[in-house]
């Protein structure tokens, strides 16, 4: 998509929701997310006699903090406990996005809001912004629930939740994630969505999931602001 065309996109919608785990940083560059995936395991096998098929085969954090919830509540509130440590240790060593910066700052010169949608936990957000000197470019966060992992992305929850927090509908935003269940939250909720294709065949499932344009460089956002 060209400049033109994605700044009329922005221009319609003129809220960025923003996942933070892709467009923002790589959060696990430096704490592999399989690692933490096999620590939560361990979490788990002090409290059960053994693991359950769907939890002993998971390598996401995120998928296996959900799939603990289905075994027992206390369960997922052990692992939300772990996970909230290993995120906020992980950013630590997380590497920045190529760009991610440059765009911050030149959409927050529009004076229009901007908000961090993440289905990782707060801590680790507000301490890699902080760690960046990114904070002041962010108005808003909005962070995984711990009560609740149901309400993770791809529910729109935290997408409702942000828009009500900026002050404006659903429809006048735009989430920019580089997961399918981004795009799949957007669309239930009504907002517009860019794909971030950072790595290969991500374009086209980004594109199926339903993205109202892709992207595979943060520096095109930055671009589209400019040009719009």
């Amino acid at each position: 998509m060209t400049a033109e065309a994605l700044a009329v996109l922005l221009r319609h919608h003129p809220a960025i929701l923003l996942d933070f785990d892709g467009p923002v940083c790589s959060v696990f560059a430096g704490y592999p997310a399989a690692q933490i995936t096999d620590e939560l395991r361990a979490v788990a096998l002090e409290q059960l006699s053994d693991l359950p098929p769907e939890l002993a085969r998971l390598s996401s954090p995120h998928e296996f903090l959900a799939a603990s919830a289905k075994v027992s509540p206390d369960l997922a509130r052990r692992i939300e406990s772990a996970l909230q440590l290993a995120e906020i240790k992980a950013v630590e060593t997380a590497t920045p996005t190529p760009g991610a910066d440059e765009f911050l700052g030149a959409f927050h010169e529009t004076d229009r809001p901007l908000a961090i949608v993440s289905n990782n936990t707060a801590g680790s957000v507000t301490a890699y912004l902080a760690r960046t000197g990114l904070a002041d470019l962010v108005h808003h966060i909005e962070a995984r629930d711990p009560s609740d992992p149901a309400l993770m992305k791809p529910s729109p929850h935290l997408i409702r939740r942000a828009a009500e927090a900026l002050a404006v509908p659903p429809v006048a935003c735009v989430l920019i994630g580089d997961q399918t269940t981004d795009v799949q939250a957007a669309r239930v909720i009504g907002t517009a969505s860019i794909g971030y294709a950072n790595k290969p065949g991500k374009a086209d499932d980004l594109t199926a999931a339903g993205a109202d344009a892709v992207i595979v460089h943060i520096s095109e956002l930055t671009e589209a602001v400019r040009a719009g």
